[in-house]
Order: structure tokens, then C-alpha cells, then sequence
């Protein structure tokens, strides 16, 4: 008989094999300063289906737990807590590889820009001084706009909660005046059942029902 369990485990055990044959050619290729950026989204997008074999794995177990004895549901609960920890390693081991990637493009980077201040002459030094003033004020200006955008979202949802709870409120009193005036109403039913005829009755029933519609129905429209 085909067991779920054991093909799913078995299939995880191959992908985590895969991704950690993606990471080894991924550190092969920036020793040799190849472009990585393609093998990281694939190793990401692994990584994103080793969880989901995970959930999928767990559901199976739950499934099957009925079905299998003591033991083997601990075995196989520990194999599975094997392979999360497994995933977790994996995880961080790569996460600290493009952290690491990171800073060594930025370190390249600065050491690049210092070469080029060194060799600037002082008119030079003065352009970049008063081009980088340029972009840190524009970069200033888009922050500070932004920040006015998100101010005023701020008030205009403030002010569409504040209309929501006048209306909430007058709703809360239509409603309490509906439910006065049928108060009102099945007190004087209940008398007329006590003094009227059934043909009497039979009217002002039909009346009341009206009644009641038509408030439901301006209730609904306000």
C-alpha cells in the first residue's frame, strides 16, 4: 500500500540535497566572480517550497496518526522536527552568505569612492562635496513629502471614522425609537387579542405587519 508520508519524506530529503548543492555553486561562482544574482532566486524560491512540504508533510501525519501505531508516529514526528532543523540551518547558513555577499560589495564600493576622492583635485573635491549637498537635500525633500502624505492619510481617516461613528450613533437611536414604538405596538396587540373577534384581529395583524415592514424598510434606506 502507498504510503504518503514516506514519498513526501523522501521528496523533502532530495529537495534539501538540492539546495545545498545551489549553495555550494553559488559560493563557486562569486570565488570566481560570476554573476550569483540568478542562483540565489532559485535557492530562495527552493527554500520558499521546503516550507510549504513542510505544512503539506505535517497535514499528513495528522492524517495518518489514527492509523499507525505509537511508536511509528514518534519516529516519524522526529523525522520531521529532523528536517526543520535541517531547513533552519540551511536558512540561516544562506541568509549569513548574502549578509556577507552585502558588506563585501559595500567595502568594494567605499574603496572604489576613496580611490576617487584621492585622485580628485581640490576644485574637484569641492563639485562632489556640493553634488552630494544636492542629493541629500532631494532625498531630504522626498522624505519630508512623503511624511505630509502620510499625515494627511492620517487626518482623512480619522475624519471617516469619526462620520462612520456619528452615523453608528444616530443608527443606535433610529433603532432604539423602532424598537420603542413596536413595543408599543404588541402591548396594544396583545390587548385587542383579549377584546377583538378573529375577523378584527385578522385586520389589525395585517396592519401591524405593514408597519413593521415599512420601518425595517426606512431603516434600511437611512
Amino acid at each position: 500500500m502507498n504510503d504518503q508520508f514516506k514519498n513526501d519524506l523522501e521528496r523533502i530529503q532530495k529537495l534539501i540535497v538540492s539546495i545545498k548543492s545551489d549553495m555550494n555553486r553559488r559560493e563557486q561562482k562569486q570565488k570566481s566572480g560570476q554573476q550569483i544574482t540568478m542562483i540565489e532566486g532559485e535557492i530562495r524560491g527552493q527554500l520558499a517550497n521546503l516550507d510549504r512540504e513542510l505544512v503539506l508533510i505535517v497535514d499528513v501525519l495528522k492524517f495518518q496518526e489514527n492509523n499507525q501505531m505509537e511508536k511509528e508516529n514518534e519516529k516519524r514526528k522526529n523525522d520531521i522536527q529532523e528536517l526543520k532543523n535541517q531547513r533552519d540551518l540551511i536558512k540561516e547558513q544562506f541568509n549569513k552568505a548574502v549578509q556577507d555577499t552585502k558588506q563585501e560589495v559595500a567595502m568594494q564600493n567605499l574603496k572604489r569612492d576613496d580611490s576617487k576622492l584621492a585622485a580628485m583635485n581640490n576644485q574637484e573635491l569641492h563639485k562632489n562635496q556640493k553634488d552630494l549637498q544636492v542629493q541629500q537635500d532631494q532625498l531630504l525633500d522626498r522624505t519630508n513629502d512623503q511624511a505630509d502624505q502620510l499625515k494627511q492619510k492620517g487626518k482623512q481617516i480619522n475624519l471617516t471614522i469619526d462620520e462612520q461613528n456619528k452615523q453608528l450613533d444616530q443608527l443606535n437611536i433610529d433603532v432604539e425609537k423602532t424598537n420603542k414604538k413596536m413595543m408599543y405596538t404588541n402591548n396594544k396587540l396583545v390587548n385587542l387579542i383579549a377584546k377583538s373577534s378573529n375577523f378584527g384581529l385578522i385586520i389589525f395583524i395585517l396592519v401591524e405587519l405593514f408597519v413593521l415592514a415599512y420601518m425595517s424598510l426606512w431603516i434600511w434606506c437611512c
